[in-house]
Order: C-alpha cells, then sequence, then structure tokens
C-alpha cells in the first residue's frame, strides 16, 4: 500500500466519458493541483514544490499559438494545456521550471495528441527555451540557450506510428475521455523523452523506444481517506517512472515516483480562473494550495 502525507481537497467524482470532459473542463476554471517534490540535481536530493495546471483553450492550428484575436473556428485547434510547475533550490541558487504541454481534444492521431511541448528552466547561470511542434508525422523543435555548446539549435524527428511523448502521458494517462488503454495492457511505443530529462542529462532529442503499462488499481491513503488509484507505470531507455492517477473521474495525479528517488506526492486540488486572481488579496489562494 501507498500512503500519501498529503491534505488533499477532493473533487466530485463521475463516471469518465466524452460528456463528462466538456461539462468539466468547460466552465472557465483551471484545475490547479500543488504538490511536495523531491528532485535529484547534482548528486543530492533537493526538496521543492510544484504544480500542475491544467485548463482548456482555444490555439491556431497553423502557428500553434494561443489565440487571443478574432479567429475562424477552422483554423483554431481546441486543446488541454498542461503547466508543469517545478521550483527547487540548490544551495544558494534557485531553479524555476515550467513544461507546457498542448494536447489537441479531438481529430488528431488519437485523443489528446500532442500538439506542442515547450520548456522554459531558468537558474541563476542562465536560462534555456526548448520547444517541439508536431506537425503531421514530424517533430519540429528548436532550443535558444545561455549555454554555448547548445546555443540556437533546431532539430527534427520522424515520428513512428507507435508514438508518445512523455510529458503529454501526464495528460493521456488521465484518461479524460474514455480509457488510452485496458487494465493490465502493455504497449511498446517510441517515445520522446520529457524535455526537463533531455535539459537535466545533456542528452540528444531523439525518440527512444519504451513501454508504458497500465498496471493494477491499488488502495492509496490520501489525507486519511482512501482512495482507489491506477497505477501506471513507463520506461524510457533504461529509465523508468511510476505514476499514480486517481480511479475517479477526473483521474489527478496523486503521486509519482522515479527510478533515481525523485516522487511529487499531491498536496491539494483547487479549480479557479487563475489567470484572473492576480492582486495582493489572492495570495490566499497560494495559501491555500500550500506553496510559498
Amino acid at each position: 500500500m501507498i500512503y500519501l502525507m498529503a491534505s488533499v481537497l477532493l473533487i466530485g467524482a463521475t463516471a469518465s466519458g466524452a460528456a463528462d470532459f466538456y461539462a468539466h473542463w468547460g466552465d472557465g476554471k483551471a484545475e490547479l493541483s500543488s504538490y511536495k517534490v523531491l528532485q535529484p540535481r547534482y548528486g543530492e536530493m533537493r526538496e521543492g514544490y510544484g504544480v500542475m495546471i491544467f485548463v482548456t483553450e482555444d490555439i491556431n492550428r497553423e502557428t500553434l499559438i494561443k489565440v487571443e484575436s478574432p479567429t475562424p473556428d477552422e483554423d483554431r485547434l481546441y486543446v488541454l494545456k498542461l503547466n508543469n510547475v517545478l521550483k527547487f533550490t540548490t544551495g544558494l541558487y534557485d531553479y524555476s521550471v515550467m513544461t507546457s504541454v498542448f494536447s489537441q481534444v479531438e481529430g488528431g492521431r488519437h485523443p489528446f495528441a500532442t500538439s506542442k511541448v515547450s520548456l522554459s528552466a531558468q537558474e541563476w547561470c542562465g536560462h534555456v527555451f526548448d520547444e517541439a511542434l508536431f506537425v503531421d508525422d514530424e517533430i519540429r523543435g528548436h532550443i535558444n540557450s545561455y549555454f554555448e555548446n547548445e546555443g540556437r539549435l533546431h532539430y527534427s524527428l520522424k515520428r513512428p506510428a507507435a508514438f508518445a511523448s512523455e510529458d503529454n502521458l501526464l495528460i493521456r494517462i488521465r484518461e479524460l475521455q474514455g480509457p488510452f488503454m485496458a487494465l493490465g495492457e502493455e504497449r511498446v511505443m517510441g517515445i520522446l523523452p520529457s524535455l526537463w530529462s533531455l535539459r537535466t542529462t545533456h542528452r540528444p532529442h531523439e525518440i527512444i523506444d519504451g513501454k508504458v503499462r497500465k498496471r493494477t488499481v491499488e488502495t492509496v491513503e490520501v489525507g486519511g481517506d482512501s482512495l482507489l488509484a491506477v497505477r501506471w507505470e513507463w520506461t524510457v531507455g533504461g529509465r523508468q517512472r511510476r505514476v499514480w492517477t486517481e480511479k475517479s473521474y477526473p483521474h489527478r495525479i496523486l503521486l509519482w515516483e522515479d527510478e533515481d528517488g525523485g516522487r511529487g506526492e499531491l498536496q491539494q486540488t483547487i479549480r479557479v480562473p487563475y489567470w484572473q486572481l492576480k492582486a495582493n488579496r489572492d495570495e490566499v489562494y497560494r495559501r491555500e494550495l500550500g506553496i510559498p
């Protein structure tokens, strides 16, 4: 049994399905979940926190940039966006990392197909921006980096038929419009590693053989309550990760564990229009999430 030492705001659960998706995610609010994080860096474990922000929006079908001006419906893509925020300290200085994932709700190669993934990483030496655009069967990427050995780079990758972006798996395994995989199923596929893992290992951008497994249903203790959770596992090359999602809709990410000791535990979840909450008085929501 897995114990999550966290206090969690439980959101009403319904059966999973397409109708639930639009009823739940079309309410003009975002889902914000905070996490207590252990992050390995420079040979030591660092304590930090994370926030996963899930929200729907329209992006331009051609540019893959958010629509903010009058745009015909046929030029829009309706996406579920994940902003995956990570904050931790290494000795004197801070790391601030955000991975943004834009996942096409319908009309792609499959439900929640990846449209774009970008990463920005800042620390006191400098910062890096990495963006991958998913166009037809190609991944077109570019890097703008403070570091000389990277500088300004472009890369292009061919997507295989069986493919996943590791960053986008955090959306797909939530199964927000029905099952992604059957319980007990394992799939072999080419996987683009998370942009953050490529950043920390200084590996080139390439698609690596991997496996995704929907392992089992387990009971987890969350804030004194017992919740059913689905255990997912995947391997990317020789690296392994385990993620537990809440069995009840909307299947939140409850916990993750990496073989290098990295882990995250859910603390709180709220649903708010966070882009409107920018007054000093709105800091109350940070306290509600339990983040600095």
